[in-house]
Parts: structure tokens; sequence; C-alpha cells
């Protein structure tokens, strides 16, 4: 979905970037310095580490942002077992699984593990956040106005389909664990959830609306 995505490459592993999607959590950077260094020209040197490490730090990356290629025969990244959402204190929902963005016809718009979903409303880079959250002032806690209790059956994992759907919510189909930035409170879905992205709703990070109200067009 972007056609920012850079690669670094590395004797035994390739680091990829896209830079529309980095938000500047700097994970990478606090984590594994030697490899990524923001004030240098290029920024990501792919032989900085052994190639494990190197993907270990991509992998903490919470956007998606980043991600590697192994030359050198070592695992890639697997598909997580569980879908699970975080949410980010006045900032986006973070999202870990087996994660597929389609358009409003259904067609297969991005595969990924690793996906920040704007919920501020005023990304220019709708559903991904892009960091704007903190110039539009936005707040909303990690909490959960109405936490979801554990169905009886719950099976975990599968496939998770996320329809942006237009001028609304985010529609997510599949199984999904929806927690609170502490890991306090957590919400279960095993069919679907719409979650809010205008910013307004008041049953955070559920929509309940109010995007109707306000003419949140996206």
């Amino acid at each position: 979905m972007s056609e920012k995505v850079r690669r670094y490459e590395g004797k035994d592993v390739v680091v990829e970037y896209d830079a529309k999607r980095c938000i500047h959590v700097a994970e990478c950077v606090h984590g594994l310095p030697a490899v990524f260094e923001k004030d240098r020209r290029p920024w990501v040197d792919a032989d900085g580490a052994e190639a494990d490490r190197v993907a270990e730090a991509v992998l903490r990356c919470p956007t998606g942002a980043l991600h590697f290629e192994r030359k050198d025969g070592g695992a890639e990244e697997s598909v997580p077992k569980e879908n699970v959402a975080r949410l980010e204190g006045d900032g986006p929902i973070y999202v870990r699984g087996d994660i597929e963005i389609v358009d409003g016809a259904g067609a297969l718009r991005l595969s990924d593990v690793r996906v920040a979903f704007c919920r501020c409303g005023a990304s220019q880079n709708k559903p991904f956040c892009d960091g704007r959250h903190s110039e539009a002032g936005f707040t909303a806690s990690g909490d959960m106005a109405d936490p979801k209790p554990k169905p009886e059956e719950f099976s975990p994992g599968g496939k998770l389909t996320v329809t942006p759907l237009d001028n609304g919510p985010l529609r997510a189909e599949g199984v999904l664990e929806v927690r609170s930035s502490d890991g306090e409170q957590t919400s279960y879905h095993d069919v679907r959830a719409f979650l809010c992205r205008c910013g307004a709703s008041k049953n955070k990070p559920y929509c309940d609306g109010t995007h109707k109200e306000i003419g949140f067009t996206a």
C-alpha cells in the first residue's frame, strides 16, 4: 500500500522500511542503535549486528514499518497464533496477528502481522496511523468503556480481515482480543468488532455512530 518501501541489504539479512507507516516509536533505535541510527545516512546498517539480533529488533516495531528477509537460512517472521489489538493512550491501535486489510469490494490491499491503525481521524495515511494524533490533540485513554467478556467457546487465532468502511469504522472480522494499554482489561470477539477511527466515539475503542454526526470522511 506504500510506494516508499526501501531495502537495506546486508550480508545475512535484508531490512525493509516503509516510511509512510513509521510513526517514530523508535523501538528499533533504542533496541539496536548499531543497526538503526536516525542521524546516519543510510540510517539502517543491516551488517551492524548479527542477523538474529537484527530480526529481533525489527519484530519490536509495532507499526509494521520494518520487516526483514533472511539470506542466511535463519528463521523468518512467523504468523502470530492470536490476533491481539492493544490500545495506545492518546494514540493508535496496535494489532498483531494474521491480518488482511481489504477494501469495500473485498479486494486484498495488504497482508501483514503488525499494523498500527489510526483512531484519531487525522491521519493522512488512513487506515494507518501516521503520528498526527499528537498534532490533532487527540486524547483517549488506553482503557475500554465496555469490555466484552470471553465467550464460553473461544478459539484464538485464524485470519483477521479488516475493512475500513467508507466514512465509518474499521470492521474487524474474525477472532480478536482487544487489550487496554496496561493489559488489565481485555475484550473478546469471536465474530466481528467495529473499531472507531473518527476519534469521537464515546465508547472507545468501539464505534458508536458518532462519525455520522461529525461528518467524518475517509
